[in-house]
């Protein structure tokens, strides 16, 4: 959980124009107010003061920096907010027995969300253009009331604190380890470009479907997941791909890197970096080969085999149904999903024929019978065997899976 909070709350930048020293330090110096407010956690201050300099002068990176991560917390602040209103209002509906989401609000977080995120990316862009491009924060240093308890208290705390070292040892509560400045840098940028896309396809994903389930006939003999924007799933697909090309500038820029200081994603070359996260060259290749394997799934150059996708569980099917799942179908050949009685009740692991009559009714064209089999499930399955061996931790490969998108 902590690394996902983490990842809300993180920045960089980098790539591509040339500034004189002269010339940056002015332009840094300028950043100087936003960057004071930003390490004292005054994220309001900072999108200002931000924005001011940006307004003064549209090319500082530093600002423009700045300005992306106040713009994210706010977004994530405010994402929060109104997912706990949807939560409550949830139930006050069950009561009166109304729709379970409010679709107009729903709609509005989602939207307003995106907006949001789009703004962030934006100032990300303008910070990508500056190969120089640097920011120095501690992260854990904040004091931010992250739980709405109403006051920072001594969990905000250590929320964002380092726990353990490199042996997986926990750290003194005074060491100063617990609390590194991390330098972003150009290679950073590409890493929260990428979450940011892949969190607004999410959204869009989201946005497609009425949230609330109703019934496919006035008989009330399926359950029916009403599609109400097809368009928003194509969006979801081609920011995914968008993301994934971040996600790959990312993954080279960093091996390509030859400085060594305060990094937030080390290459195995790199020893300056404060998480206890031990990197080699096979990690970057299982990095590269699986952002490789979900464009083809996207692109529905391959699919996910149903067999090796069952097999993953601990209780092994004999003989386990074939197909595919088409993820690209998926989000390009869009309908309603109606799930039924027949759908609903416990598969016959001796009939795998029943399993693959349920995926066609349900998926329709996002279900194959035969197609190119994709070499995630391969990944996955081997990354199982390493932890059940004990050749690797399943907390290590997890961490993994979040940190590198």
């Amino acid at each position: 959980m902590r690394f996902l909070l983490l990842l809300l709350l993180l920045t960089g930048t980098g790539c591509a124009t040339g500034l004189s020293a002269a010339r940056r330090a002015e332009l840094e110096a300028d950043a100087q107010p936003a960057l004071a407010a930003l390490q004292a956690a005054k994220f309001d201050d900072a999108r200002k003061l931000s924005a001011e300099a940006l307004r003064r002068a549209p090319e500082n990176s530093r600002a423009a920096g700045i300005s992306a991560l106040a713009l994210y917390r706010q977004a994530a602040h405010d994402f929060v907010g109104d997912a706990l209103t949807i939560a409550s209002s949830a139930v006050a509906s069950q009561l009166l027995r109304g729709d379970l989401v409010n679709r107009d609000f729903l709609a509005f977080m989602l939207d307003r969300t995106d907006k949001r995120l789009q703004e962030v990316d934006d100032a990300l862009a303008v910070a990508g253009k500056d190969p120089g491009f640097n920011l120095e924060l501690c992260l854990a240093c904040w004091e931010v009331d992250w739980n709405r308890s109403g006051e920072a208290d001594e969990q905000d705390s250590h929320l964002l604190e380092i726990e353990l070292d490199a042996a997986g040892q926990p750290l003194p509560p005074s060491d100063p380890r617990r609390r590194p400045t991390f330098r972003f840098d150009v290679a950073d940028v590409e890493w929260l470009r990428a979450m940011v896309h892949f969190q607004r396809a999410v959204l869009a994903v989201g946005g497609a479907y009425d949230p609330n389930v109703t019934f496919a006939s006035r008989r009330k003999e399926k359950l029916l997941l009403k599609l109400k924007d097809p368009a928003k799933l194509l969006a979801a697909r081609q920011f995914a791909l968008e993301g994934l090309d971040h996600a790959e500038a990312c993954r080279q820029r960093v091996l390509a890197e030859i400085d060594d200081d305060r990094e937030w994603l080390p290459n195995p070359k790199q020893q300056s970096h404060a998480m206890p996260l031990s990197v080699d060259d096979a990690l970057f290749e299982t990095w590269g080969g699986i952002l490789s394997d979900v464009r083809k799934l996207l692109l529905g150059q391959e699919g996910v085999s149903v067999a090796a996708l069952l097999q993953l569980g601990k209780r092994q099917w004999r003989d386990p149904p074939g197909g595919y799942l088409d993820l690209g179908a998926f989000l390009t050949e869009p309908r309603d999903l109606t799930v039924g009685e027949e759908e609903l009740r416990p598969i016959n692991r001796d009939d795998p024929g029943a399993l693959s009559e349920v995926l066609g009714s349900v998926l329709g064209p996002a279900y194959k019978s035969k197609m190119a089999p994709s070499a995630l499930i391969e990944r996955l399955t081997r990354m199982r065997r390493e932890v059940e061996r004990g050749e690797d931790t399943f907390e290590r490969k997890l961490r993994y899976l979040f940190w590198l998108n």
